[in-house]
């Protein structure tokens, strides 16, 4: 007689709450690139990708962890670093910067930039259906703002071109 239990509870722990994603979409007539730090399997950095003019890139919202420890203490937001340079992460370039924490049922985010503003004279927006939009008309930083919305809504962060 086979007992099922641990084949239940197995199935149970494997099926998480829906969590959203982070989408970047690109509406610029120009490829850009980002990197996701750390990425979903722990590195410190993930590879770079390239996001092609009238593109797009997704990945499922994950805590930040560096390494593969599953301790809280080792947990951190999550930030997608974006260039016009291919290299843009590594040489001081401008980056447009879409962070964000995901905790338990909510996530935070915000939009940044260091080094310059990478996007100035394009429109860049971050929306979350159900939350107010961050946008910075004209690329340029337009405050610190954080928004928070429930987990298993996407994050949109869209590019457009010359405004």
């Amino acid at each position: 007689m086979y007992n099922i239990l641990p084949a239940l509870v197995a199935l149970a722990a494997g099926v998480a709450a829906r969590t959203g994603s982070s989408i970047v979409v690109n509406t610029s007539p120009d490829p850009f690139y980002l990197w996701v730090v750390p990425d979903a399997n722990g590195a410190p950095i993930g590879n770079r990708i390239t996001v092609a003019a009238g593109g797009a890139w997704t990945e499922p919202l994950h805590v930040g962890r560096f390494g593969n420890s599953n301790s809280t203490s080792s947990t951190t937001g999550v930030a997608i670093k974006i260039s016009k340079s291919i290299e843009g992460l590594y040489t001081s370039a401008p980056l447009q910067i879409l962070g964000y924490t995901l905790a338990g049922d909510r996530v935070w985010y915000n939009l940044d930039a260091v080094n310059g503003a990478p996007f100035r004279g394009q429109r860049v927006r971050v929306t979350s259906e159900g939350s107010e939009t961050i946008e910075w008309a004209d690329g340029e930083d337009a405050g610190d703002v954080t928004r928070d919305n429930a987990a298993d809504r996407d994050i949109v962060l869209v590019v457009s071109g010359k405004v």
